[in-house]
């Protein structure tokens, strides 16, 4: 899958003029590649004040507002009519009777109550 490309800037670690790429990473922020000798990566999300920092110097690589369509919701089937249901629960059984380690393990050893 291609990424598109937001734009170049020089990079920070080789100095390399408009070798970083900009893209968006997963999370929809500002993500840098060198293209040129290094390599490097820069990672520009995670903290919004540093996102917010670097797009207001690159205004060219604010996240795109998603434009969402409200979709038709059509109704086929009427409703089905609600009955009430009667659910009956079991008594519960008595609760188990807590025991101390000390004497538990006592008498799994034969020498407790």
């Amino acid at each position: 899958m291609q990424k598109e490309i937001l734009g170049h800037i020089d990079c920070p670690t080789c100095g390399g003029a408009k070798a970083m790429r900009i893209t968006h990473d997963k999370n929809g922020d500002p993500f840098g590649y060198c293209e040129y000798s290094c390599r490097q990566q820069l990672r520009i999300g995670g903290d919004k004040y540093r996102v917010k920092k670097f797009i207001e110097r690159f205004h060219w690589a604010a996240a795109p507002v998603p434009v969402t369509v409200p979709a038709q919701v059509a109704k086929t089937t009427p409703e089905a009519p609600k009955i009430p249901v009667t659910v009956t629960v079991p008594e519960q059984a008595a609760k188990p009777v807590k025991r101390d380690a000390f004497a538990h393990a006592m008498a799994l050893l034969g020498g407790g109550k």
